[in-house]
């Protein structure tokens, strides 16, 4: 193949997905790892992509980051810098209990979006109403991404609807992943009505509930009630969880993951 032609399935590829890794590229071309770093590194030297540790990403990568975030809106991206490593490593976590080929659901969150990182390389049917994730897992996966009907709320990145879902009501997911407002002994807690309706609405589309929540998230109120724990099958969290926090959820007969970010495996999880 001329270098050329290589060049144009380069940017081809870059240009559906967004980034692409050596060995990827390795796959799809044919070339050897030689050769495609040579041309990445042409092509980076002409501005027509970034290059980075293992492949590259669009040049258009940025651009599209700042459309995203464009949509995403204040709330939801005042969030999503909060609390960052323990939330990947939840996510982390979350993704590694997914099988390809199953029906899943996960709804809205700064958590919860951390898990299209983590579900690139999967083959999932997935139920959001997040407008942030579904952009994300369909500009960098091969996921089938489907959205509730509603309308989409830029300031939550939710898509939401009080009234009749058929689209939701006809979804069946083996798990829902959830991440919340807060967390206490007895409920989970939303600040907004229609998010905890919608928690719910999703909840019971689903074989078993997962929720994700940082440790800072545990024993926060808020005013409205969206699940009892009774509905929690899972709980992940991180480390900063203390005995006796952990002993309410296990008494409500929920497992308990933990997830630890560590040099070695990065946002490894562990159970006990």
């Amino acid at each position: 193949m001329l270098e050329t032609q290589r060049h144009i399935l380069i940017l081809e590829i870059l240009d559906a997905h967004g980034s692409v890794s050596l060995h990827e590229l390795v796959a799809q071309i044919g070339a050897s790892e030689a050769t495609l770093r040579r041309d990445l590194i042409k092509l980076a030297q002409s501005g027509r992509l970034v290059q980075v540790r293992g492949g590259a990403v669009s040049a258009r990568a940025k651009e599209r980051l700042v459309q995203r975030h464009h949509l995403a809106g204040p709330a939801f991206l005042a969030n999503l810098e909060r609390e960052t490593n323990a939330k990947c490593a939840i996510a982390k976590a979350a993704a590694a209990l997914c099988t390809d080929g199953e029906a899943i659901i996960i709804n809205g969150g700064s958590t919860t979006f951390h898990m299209g990182a983590f579900l690139r390389d999967h083959r999932v049917n997935v139920l959001t109403n997040s407008l942030a994730l579904g952009l994300d897992l369909l500009e960098h996966s091969q996921n089938r991404v489907v959205f509730p009907a509603g309308e989409a709320h830029r300031k939550l990145s939710f898509i939401l609807n009080p009234l009749d879902d058929s689209v939701t009501d006809a979804f069946r997911a083996s798990k829902y992943f959830l991440s919340t407002h807060g967390v206490n002994a007895k409920e989970v807690m939303e600040a907004d009505p229609l998010v905890a309706r919608a928690e719910q609405r999703l909840a019971a589309q689903a074989d078993e509930v997962i929720l994700l929540v940082d440790a800072t998230k545990i024993g926060k109120n808020s005013s409205y009630a969206a699940l009892p724990l009774s509905r929690i099958n899972k709980l992940i969290t991180d480390e900063r969880m203390t005995q006796s926090q952990r002993a309410v959820f296990e008494n409500h007969g929920i497992e308990v993951l933990i997830a630890r970010p560590s040099a070695d495996q990065a946002n490894a999880v562990n159970s006990a």
